[in-house]
């Protein structure tokens, strides 16, 4: 077994930065075709409600996929997990490159979740396990700045492909950079730690993935039915009933899938629960952002991904820069500046009139809020557990962050979709419907990134040392 570096190599870096162009594509395709959402409302003749699918439904399969991180870990070497990863997400970017049916192009969608899946939480582990602690912060980061790369271009990208050349450019666009991550990562990925023969816990998945899968649904079925909704409640008590399952089900095991005794560290118990609300708040926005420009103001789909790139663009700088605060000041400069810059942003979302000005400025900030925070909250966070949890932390980060990001898509549409049912048939009343409906998403926000601040600050304040 090859031992830890002790510096940062050529090799390391090249490693993680092939792995984190699978991540980036993946990212990069959903947040391209958000922005086409309503050109291809129109293509395949389906609502809001359904199209979000192409979104939400992918990130709630890779959610599904990242629990199985620590198993993949354990089982499979670091260069085998991503060539398998890369080969199916090739396969379904190559059908939604040729499709033409709403029902192929999810079926391709969901094989690039599953690649995503894997890949994800794959980077984080390498880095977690590979690089030396004091240059943890400044890896997170760039990993974090090649992921976000992805929202930073992607509105853009995907905005100018559809309206110049049809939405399916975007795929044969991509096609290529992942076939060269394929061999950049073949000739760089190495292994450390030992590859055990271990089983699968079916039955763990299968509670977990209950859980992902009724959560979504549930917060799509209370968002457009109502609360009181009984196949709300219904899916509410099958949510909650798989999740306590899960619980007590892996109290009794001895290597269970997620050991739910990683939440016993409160540092990291806070933190994750930041993190949820926070991506929630940030998906928000993707999604009402380019509904509210194109739908309220009939602006298209390039000027939506152009009013998101200067803030996707923030992100993805601050990433690396507050990496290095992280490894020369600690945790709580870039936190607290990070938390700061969400709050303001979103206050200036909910309250100045929408505009192709107001949205990209106040986008902007909140951007680059996220960029000192979600990393650093990370970093911290699966710090401050015991090193056999940090492959298990790495995991609860993905598959939280993902399927947060569905929770605040499903959220979005929900809400737009209850001002916009009563407005079919007027175009006027679209768009009054969806300007109300944007604003109160906006109004929702900020006591969600109040809250999301709330737990951060908290997860400063407990701070111990893993065993």
């Amino acid at each position: 077994m090859q031992q830890v570096e002790t510096k940062l190599s050529a090799r390391l870096i090249l490693s993680v930065l092939a792995i984190g162009l699978l991540g980036f594509t993946d990212i990069m395709l959903e947040t391209a075709l958000n922005v086409s959402f309503p050109k291809l409302m129109a293509t395949f003749n389906v609502t809001s409600s359904t199209v979000q699918w192409l979104t939400s439904g992918v990130i709630l399969l890779t959610s599904m996929v990242v629990i199985l991180s620590p198993w993949l870990k354990k089982r499979f070497t670091n260069r085998s997990q991503f060539v398998v990863a890369t080969v199916i997400s090739l396969i379904g970017v190559l059908i939604d490159a040729i499709s033409n049916d709403f029902g192929w192009t999810l079926f391709g969608r969901l094989l690039q979740g599953i690649g995503g899946g894997v890949g994800m939480p794959l980077m984080y582990n390498v880095i977690f396990e590979q690089v030396p602690e004091n240059k943890r912060g400044t890896m997170v980061g760039l990993g974090s700045l090649i992921i976000s790369f992805a929202p930073a271009i992607g509105p853009a990208f995907g905005g100018y492909l559809t309206q110049n050349f049809g939405w399916h450019t975007v795929f044969w666009v991509v096609l290529p950079i992942q076939i060269g991550s394929l061999v950049f990562g073949w000739f760089t990925i190495r292994q450390i730690s030992v590859v055990v023969k271990e089983k699968l816990d079916w039955l763990g998945w299968l509670l977990l993935s209950t859980f992902f899968v009724a959560g979504i649904f549930m917060i799509e079925r209370m968002s457009t039915h109502g609360f009181t909704n009984i196949y709300s409640l219904g899916l509410f008590v099958l949510m909650l009933g798989s999740i306590v399952s899960y619980l007590l089900y892996a109290k009794h095991e001895t290597a269970p899938l997620l050991d739910p005794r990683i939440f016993k560290f409160k540092t990291f118990s806070l933190s994750i629960a930041a993190s949820f609300v926070t991506q929630a708040v940030n998906l928000t926005f993707n999604y009402a952002i380019p509904m509210a420009l194109q739908i309220v103001l009939l602006k298209n789909a390039q000027v939506a991904g152009l009013t998101l790139l200067p803030g996707a663009l923030g992100y993805a700088l601050m990433a690396i820069v507050s990496g290095r605060l992280y490894d020369r000041f600690g945790a709580k400069l870039p936190i607290m500046i990070g938390l700061s810059l969400m709050l303001i942003g979103t206050l200036l979302m909910a309250t100045l009139p929408i505009s192709v000005g107001h949205m990209t400025l106040s986008f902007m900030i909140v951007q680059l809020g996220a960029g000192f925070w979600f990393g650093n909250n990370m970093t911290h966070a699966v710090s401050h557990v015991a090193v056999t949890f940090q492959s298990a932390g790495n995991s609860i980060f993905s598959a939280t962050n993902n399927y947060s990001a569905a929770v605040g898509i499903a959220l979005a549409a929900g809400v737009l979709a209850i001002f916009q049912k009563d407005a079919a048939g007027s175009k006027s009343a679209l768009m009054t419907a969806t300007q109300q409906g944007t604003s109160w998403m906006f109004r929702l926000d900020i006591i969600l990134i109040l809250i999301a601040a709330g737990l951060s600050l908290w997860a400063l304040r407990v701070v111990k040392k893993p065993d």
